[in-house]
């Protein structure tokens, strides 16, 4: 359990640390980097963004219900996160606020994983009748999701600068 318990707090930090760097190195990108997408169906940085505070969204939803219920059975928005996006217009939104929303979500989660209740951590968020994923486990993999889209803003801004 000590063990768990560390590597979230190692997820915790790093979530903090990731979100801050990457706001202070996105925070004046003019207006055209930001609405740029690589190709037709591809996400602009503001697109990825919203997207990343919709994950939050939805992950503090499930981070908080993990500690009330053994077993979870909330929907999962994955095969309609274009949608979300789409419907929340993020390409049109303003940066600033786009950045600020991510960075708070983002400390309030890593605040919720480092002051989780240990006892929880093997709960199961039942996603259908055959994918679980317990409590630990999504805690951990919302890093990697941060991380795996952090990527793809990389790329972005390469694309664009190779235009």
């Amino acid at each position: 359990m000590i063990e768990k318990m560390d590597k979230l707090l190692q997820v915790a930090d790093s979530i903090g640390q990731e979100v801050n760097v990457a706001v202070e190195r996105w925070r004046n990108l003019p207006e055209q980097t930001l609405r740029f997408r690589p190709s037709e169906d591809a996400w602009s940085i503001k697109e990825i963004v919203g997207h990343l505070i919709d994950s939050a969204a939805n992950n503090h939803q499930r981070f908080i219900r993990l500690q009330l219920v053994e077993q979870l059975r909330f929907p999962d928005y994955g095969q309609d996160n274009i949608h979300w996006v789409r419907i929340q217009n993020y390409q049109d939104r303003i940066w600033e606020e786009l950045l600020g929303l991510w960075r708070f979500y983002n400390v309030q989660l890593a605040y919720v994983i480092r002051t989780v209740d240990p006892a929880c951590l093997n709960h199961v968020w039942q996603i259908d009748a055959e994918n679980r994923v317990t409590f630990f486990d999504l805690m951990t993999d919302y890093l990697r999701h941060i991380e795996a889209h952090l990527d793809q803003i990389t790329d972005t801004l390469e694309a664009f600068s190779e235009r």
